[in-house]
Parts: C-alpha cells; structure tokens; sequence
C-alpha cells in the first residue's frame, strides 16, 4: 500500500491542477475530518484519532511502525497516547495541499510543526515537523484508507 500511495504521490505531484477540481464542500468536510485528528491529540483521544479511519486503513508512522485497519491504529494509538514524553508540547497544522485523484478518492497533504515534545530519554527535541500524506476515499462518506507521517528530523537529534 505505501508504494501504491507514492507512487500516486509522484504522478499527482506532476500534474497539480488536479488540486483545482475539488469542491469546496468537499474540501471542507475532509477538512474537518483532519481537525478531528488534531484535536485528538490535544486531548489525547485516540478514538476521535481514529474515527475517520477506513476498516482497512493502512497506517504508518514517522519512525516506521505500520498498522493495518481501524481497530490496530485505535490500539496502537492508545499506547502512544500514553506515552508522557511524545504527548507533551503543543501541535500546529501549518498547511494543507489536497490532490484529486478521482471523484472519489483524494489525497491530502497537511504539514505540521510540534514543540516542547521529548525524546524516549527526556531531552527536548525542539521544533519537530511532519508531513501527513492521507489519502480519502469516499464510499457514502470520506474515510482515510492510507496514512503515511513524515518526520523532518534535526540532524543534530539523535534519536525521537
């Protein structure tokens, strides 16, 4: 699934007027479904995390870990809000690009810079940035089928 997902991601990004083709109903309900996913995380509720997740989604993180469907995001999700050291600091969504990729499926690019977070050992690791690259499909409703973190890591952190 994630080669399928970048492979998608390099053909879109040649062809940028896709983006141009999305309602702006459209545009806002998917929206509103990644204003989910952050607010989870300031309150550290890993179903709303999840709710928008497919039954089969595929999910992987900014360090590699891979889950398959909602129900193993949820869980996994629900360990990592647990950690003390990944949930402190605070989160801001700093931009969000979305590429059509047919009527019923779009890919959505959000960017987001967090600070105050700490590594495994304690030690601040300043600002972070990541990219969310989510694809949605629509079946009766936008659901996330594919969810692949970024991690623009320091070079001068060791170690998240």
């Amino acid at each position: 699934m994630r080669q399928i997902l970048l492979t998608l991601i390099i053909v879109i990004g040649s062809h940028s007027g896709f983006s141009q083709n999305i309602s702006e109903l459209e545009s806002l309900k998917i929206a509103s479904k990644i204003d989910d996913w952050n607010k989870a995380w300031e309150i550290k509720d890993a179903e709303l995390a999840c709710k928008w997740y497919s039954e089969n989604a595929d999910f992987t993180n900014a360090f590699g870990f891979n889950r398959i469907g909602k129900s193993e995001i949820q869980k996994y999700l629900t360990e990592v809000f647990g950690l003390d050291f990944v949930m402190v600091g605070n989160t801001e969504q700093t931009s969000i690009k979305f590429k059509k990729i047919s009527n019923n499926a779009i890919l959505v690019i959000t960017t987001v810079e967090r600070r105050g977070q700490k590594s495994s050992d304690n030690k601040d690791l300043g600002i972070r940035r990541t990219s969310h690259y989510r694809l949605f499909e629509k079946t009766n409703d936008w659901f996330i089928t594919a969810h692949l973190i970024s991690d623009a890591r320091s070079i001068k952190t060791e170690k998240h």
